[in-house]
């Protein structure tokens, strides 16, 4: 019994908190939102205009800029580079590919010949056998 009335008094105590905290509310966070207006599209350009800003893009670039414009450079070289040695190449290929058609046609008429003559001596074989 004595100790019912401490905590009687205790959890009063705590709830009566408790409520003052919760009326204690603080006022509603209010955000301001700031609408921007979208951009106006931007002018219709020429490929001349279109050109001009591609190279003004680059040179802003500085030194990578630059870098692309070698390497766009030493690209474009080396495909001229590589596609005469393809055409060299594909001529190549076109002359052995004749040369072995007809090495194979060849080979294979020997290969006729020997058929016929093997079929020959078998039938040679049986008529003696």
């Amino acid at each position: 019994m004595k100790y019912i009335f401490p905590l009687i008094f205790c959890i009063s105590l705590y709830t009566h908190t408790l409520a003052d905290s919760v009326a204690k509310a603080e006022p509603p966070h209010v955000e301001y939102h700031y609408v921007q207006k979208p951009p106006p599209p931007p002018p219709k350009s020429n490929l001349d205009q279109a050109l001009d800003e591609g190279i003004q893009i680059l040179l802003d670039q500085g030194l990578a800029g630059v870098i692309i414009i070698v390497l766009l450079g030493w690209t474009w070289k080396e495909s001229k580079a590589n596609r005469s040695i393809q055409k060299e190449n594909f001529e190549k290929f076109v002359e052995i590919s004749q040369e072995c058609s007809s090495h194979m046609a060849s080979v294979s008429a020997r290969l006729d010949n020997i058929e016929r003559e093997i079929e020959a001596q078998k039938q040679i074989q049986l008529m003696k056998g």
